[in-house]
């Protein structure tokens, strides 16, 4: 099949509780051009209980629906179930696409018989100096190109034929972080091709503290865990230190970063480290409240 827009594309944006972040990327796709038509967007409210700001623009071809069962990942599904098109692509609320982002991941999934597409993540900074957080982030953050090397992809800027998701099946909703590992991984195994588009840029906002780097580090772990079967203390605690010294080894060569950026990296590395093995203890023997996650 040619993939082109008349076979239907569909856009699939998951929130909550960030409706300035929806408006940023509803604007930014009211900017694509070339596609006749357009594609159909869904945005998917996974807080029902906040509606969204009145100051919202919404396209002509967007539909707001509802997803009370939490995580991204049920909100995800429930855009795929109302979906149309033969294409899906998915983007986070505080994603920007940039011109061009679509036809490139659609040519990429033509030219490269692909059929995962997982295009480039830039970071945006607040200020020219950036926090600790935000060095952190500029090093480590969706390494969209690596992550494809090892047959996976974050849903932040990805693009995938309907065909597999019927047949591998979509995003499973007990995990609230590490669902698109996952999917992706669980996709590559069953033979689909996954590529890595660079021309498919969207771009998102680095965190920029480290309370927001250690919510999020929590709940990746518990992705972590799930993703690959680890229920006892110390089971896969080796491999949360064991690639220390490969981002070692990364971090001095990152030409991009001034040694001031890269030595703050370093140390939010090392803290998010040891954010994690201190989760991994509590969610062991902590009292209840210790082991339910943030979202």
């Amino acid at each position: 099949m040619k993939v082109s827009a008349q076979h239907g594309v569909s856009v699939i944006i998951p929130t909550y509780c960030d409706w300035e972040g929806v408006d940023t990327c509803l604007a930014g796709l009211r900017e694509l051009t070339g596609l006749a038509p357009c594609p159909e967007i869904f945005v998917v409210n996974n807080a029902p209980e906040d509606g969204p700001s009145a100051v919202i623009a919404w396209p002509d071809n967007s539909r707001l629906l509802n997803e009370p069962k939490p995580g991204s990942y049920a909100a995800r599904n429930r855009g795929i179930a109302e979906a149309r098109g033969e294409v899906l692509a998915f983007l986070d609320a505080d994603c920007s696409p940039q011109p061009g982002w679509l036809e490139s991941a659609l040519a990429c999934l033509e030219t490269q018989g692909a059929d995962l597409v997982a295009g480039h993540i830039q970071l945006t900074y607040r200020g020219s100096k950036l926090t600790p957080a935000e060095c952190y982030e500029k090093a480590f953050a969706f390494r969209q190109a690596q992550n494809v090397e090892q047959g996976v992809a974050v849903t932040a800027n990805l693009v995938v034929k309907r065909e597999v998701f019927d047949s591998v099946g979509v995003f499973n909703e007990k995990m609230m972080s590490g669902g698109d590992f996952e999917f992706t991984r669980r996709a590559t195994a069953a033979g689909f091709k996954l590529v890595y588009c660079p021309n498919a840029v969207v771009r998102h906002p680095a965190r920029n503290t480290l309370s927001s780097l250690a919510q999020k580090a929590k709940r990746v772990l518990a992705g972590s865990m799930a993703l690959h079967g680890e229920t006892g203390t110390l089971h896969g605690s080796g491999r949360v230190l064991g690639n220390l010294g490969h981002d070692l080894l990364e971090l001095l060569g990152r030409r991009d970063m001034t040694w001031r950026e890269r030595g703050w990296a370093l140390g939010v590395l090392v803290y998010l480290k040891g954010v994690k093995l201190r989760q991994r203890l509590a969610m062991r023997f902590g009292p209840r409240q210790a082991r339910e996650l943030p979202r």
